[in-house]
């Protein structure tokens, strides 16, 4: 481990939650030896989403992306196959990558001049006759290889842990709910972007949120709702939520609030979204479509939409705006958050175009949505570690009858619930709890 940590506090784990998971230690959201076990437990066990393959079209592209607080360098090697190895010369540790993206033959360490193929092959080593003997073996000195590497709809997921189950068994039904966003059409997603901001704030704090957390929206956003385009009133907004809406939780800790839209394409939709759906070419682009998605989809998801949704641990995605983020933990109190625009590979320019400048008006890092969201984060962390304040635990009671839904997979309730919040801590203190 990175720090030594207090030998108790393994003990105390099955204490931090109670058994139903209504009740949540702020521990979790500052505590510093947790958030070292939890880097080796949950952020080395689970699958984490490193980028899009888009970002990586040819051989010798690559960027740079995180595990948890692990450096890792995404590259497509000769053969087309994509490779995820530690940003970390194996000679001394120093990073072999600078660079955000790019295209290259070979990775150079500055510090000795060691250098690496795209597959992370040792390529070059300098005074190599002199220095080392002839029966060196190369093959060893290579970078690190991150053991497991699988995608789903171009999303690029890694995994630490050899051993584990593969991508697939891991998202389990929430591929069913993905499949909204990423799989409407036969050419897939593209991405642009990639936005990076710092916030104080644990990396939990977001993940619950996106989980399905609508009870937040009445009084953090009201004002928005307020003044969204093309409908000034916030009760046509909530009611689309309330009415439309539902919470949904997963095995694993997945989950997320998904909006099931009526047969009519416009009723219930927020507001803005109504406002996107007049600009140049998108209305005409997503009616176009319809009979595509409901091929590939079937009845009953053709009509849902992503409002938002955690993948355990830390993937967002927001389908009515477009994006899908990842917070990537910098420490007990502090994360990182990258963010993708995302949109169908196949749509006109001007729609994509469209749809770029809704995600940024909305939950860009400035975006109306975001400031009100990342003000609670960080308000939520701090406020969890104060003396006093952290010896009393969080209530998460809302909405114990969640129940099986006929046509939906989960655990499904009204959008006014926290069923998803304890699915998801319980699925953490479920490995916390795993040596």
């Amino acid at each position: 481990m990175g720090r030594r940590v207090d030998p108790t506090v393994e003990e105390q784990i099955p204490g931090l939650l109670s058994e139903d998971g209504t009740w949540v230690s702020r521990r979790l959201f500052f505590d510093p030896d947790l958030y070292e076990i939890e880097k080796h437990r949950v952020f080395g066990r689970s699958w984490l989403m490193v980028g899009h393959e888009s970002q990586i079209p040819d051989p010798g592209d690559f960027f740079l992306s995180s595990m948890g607080e692990e450096s890792v360098l995404v590259v497509r090697d000769n053969e087309g196959k994509i490779r995820v190895h530690l940003n970390s010369c194996p000679h001394r540790g120093m990073p072999v990558c600078r660079e955000d993206r790019g295209n290259t033959r070979t990775f150079y360490c500055v510090y000795h001049g060691w250098s690496f193929g795209r597959d992370g092959s040792l390529a070059g080593l300098p005074n190599q006759r002199a220095s080392y003997p002839q029966d060196l073996d190369k093959s060893k000195l290579g970078l690190f290889a991150v053991p497991r590497v699988e995608t789903y709809c171009g999303l690029i997921f890694a995994n630490h842990d050899a051993g584990a189950v593969s991508l697939d068994d891991y998202l389990g039904d929430m591929k069913w709910y993905l499949d909204t966003s990423l799989n409407r059409r036969e050419g897939g997603i593209e991405v642009l972007g990639v936005q990076k901001w710092r916030i104080g704030t644990n990396w939990k704090v977001p993940a619950e949120n996106m989980v399905g957390d609508v009870a937040h929206a009445p009084a953090s956003h009201s004002s928005i709702f307020q003044i969204a385009p093309g409908d000034p009133s916030s009760d046509a907004a909530l009611k689309s939520v309330l009415e439309y809406g539902r919470n949904v939780a997963l095995p694993g800790g997945h989950g997320g609030t998904f909006r099931v839209y009526p047969g009519d394409d416009s009723e219930g939709r927020l507001p803005g979204e109504l406002a996107l759906r007049k600009a140049p070419g998108v209305g005409e682009y997503l009616a176009s479509i319809q009979a595509e998605a409901e091929e590939r989809l079937g009845e009953v998801r053709k009509h849902i939409k992503i409002a938002t949704c955690t993948t355990f641990p830390n993937l967002f995605l927001l389908g009515s705006n477009f994006t899908f983020r990842v917070a990537h933990p910098r420490g007990p109190t502090k994360s990182e958050l990258w963010s993708w625009v995302f949109f169908d590979r196949e749509a006109p320019q001007e729609v994509k175009d469209a749809m770029r400048k809704f995600y940024t008006m909305t939950f860009g890092p400035g975006g109306l949505f975001e400031q009100d969201d990342g003000e609670n984060w960080e308000g939520v962390t701090h406020g969890a570690s104060g003396i006093e304040a952290s010896q009393h635990p969080f209530h998460y009671g809302a909405g114990l009858e969640a129940g099986p839904h006929p046509e939906m997979p989960g655990r499904v309730s009204n959008v006014y619930s926290e069923h998803t919040q304890r699915n998801m801590y319980l699925r953490w203190q479920e490995l916390m709890l795993q040596p």
